[in-house]
């Protein structure tokens, strides 16, 4: 059995600001920040710059596969 856990579904592949403010807690002030500063992936949808939860997922799984080697 692997010690490995597997990630949470995700709603969709895409989130809004606003959404991923509510989901994670955060104001939606530090959302924008952290979007402005390049720290959150994003995806240009038509005029909308939505949050790809895709490439945050693999983000996240990248760090914790290498948080676990150290």
């Amino acid at each position: 059995m692997s010690d490995k856990a597997d990630p949470a579904p995700l709603k969709a592949p895409v989130s809004t600001q606003e959404q991923y403010a509510i989901d994670t807690g955060l104001t939606l002030k530090t959302v924008r920040g952290q979007v402005q500063r390049g720290y959150l992936p994003t995806i240009k949808i038509g005029r909308y710059n939505l949050i790809n939860m895709v490439k945050l997922s693999q983000l996240c799984m990248g760090e914790d596969a290498q948080s676990t080697k150290e």
